[in-house]
């Protein structure tokens, strides 16, 4: 049953009359009795009493009439809660990232985004670029902002930024000060990202280049933790410029300097190709300071 045909239906039984019915409805009498007989043949029954003073209920009339206007009702609910979540004034947005994004450009869009969009419940899982990609292929989660390169035909992906990975060694390292060959590097242990990880794959193509292969001393997945160790002296490490940003300030770690070795951290919002959230995840991606020309490479 249709509920236009609902609808016209339950607009006589409370007229009483179908003449009263089209008026209130703006549509003529003749097409009110046509959708009322097309009921009637779906139900196989008759359904009103056309009698001289108007149309009253038969028992199954009655029955549809109780029935009707509870699905009226949760259709027309439903319509607002679709109009809704298009508004964006309700719905989810599940958002993956990695370490450096949920504690660098992550919390500054997301306050922005919940003052907006108070309505959209958001969750963040926090990840490597592997598996974040992995979730949003899968679509456990809706977007992720990772590490690229992060290849995948059903992703799309905008490349947010890039910035230089440099090494870094605690203050009093033996090597601090004056040009050093990646060659000087070969014996000093590091602290090195762990295995399988975006950037120490990019890391590893560029010293591979230079024959160069690094003594890791440890895997470390929290680039924080990284920065303590190497603090400490236990070693030296490649880190991005925003992520060393503070500690050389404040003279905790010492940049190395190091020419030869020119390497990015480029970072990336993915999402599915067919993203169910696509009207939220499109709210969310505006946000984001997206390089130009780089939206939604495919």
């Amino acid at each position: 049953m249709e509920l236009e045909s609902l609808r016209t239906f339950i607009a006589a039984v409370r007229a009483g009359s179908l003449t009263a019915a089209s008026r209130r409805l703006h549509r003529s009498q003749p097409a009110i009795t046509i959708q009322i007989q097309a009921l009637e043949r779906e139900a196989q029954t008759a359904l009103l009493v056309r009698g001289p003073r108007g149309v009253r209920p038969t028992p199954a009339g009655e029955l549809l009439y109780a029935r009707a206007r509870g699905l009226l009702q949760e259709a027309e609910s439903l319509v607002d809660d679709l109009r809704s979540v298009g508004a964006l004034r309700r719905g989810r947005l599940r958002v993956g990232a990695t370490d450096v994004m949920a504690t660098g450009l992550l919390p500054k869009v997301l306050a922005r985004f919940r003052r907006r969009y108070p309505g959209i419940q958001v969750s963040v899982s926090v990840e490597g670029s592997r598996g974040l990609g992995a979730a949003v292929v899968a679509g456990d989660l809706d977007l992720a902002l990772v590490t690229l390169p992060l290849e995948h035909p059903d992703l799309v992906i905008g490349e947010i930024h890039r910035e230089r990975i440099y090494f870094v060694a605690a203050p009093d390292h033996h090597l601090r000060g004056g040009r050093l060959t990646l060659a000087q590097l070969a014996g000093e242990p590091m602290i090195h990202h762990r295995a399988g990880s975006v950037t120490r794959e990019e890391v590893g193509a560029v010293l591979r280049l230079h024959g160069f292969e690094p003594r890791v001393a440890m895997e470390v997945s929290s680039p924080e933790a990284i920065k303590a160790l190497v603090a400490l002296g236990l070693g030296i490490a490649p880190l991005s410029q925003s992520q060393i940003a503070g500690e050389l300030g404040e003279g905790r770690l010492r940049r190395l300097r190091v020419p030869e070795f020119r390497c990015w951290r480029r970072s990336g919002l993915i999402r599915r190709r067919d993203a169910v959230s696509l009207r939220a995840i499109e709210a969310f991606g505006a946000m984001m300071p997206l390089r130009r020309g780089r939206r939604d490479k495919r």
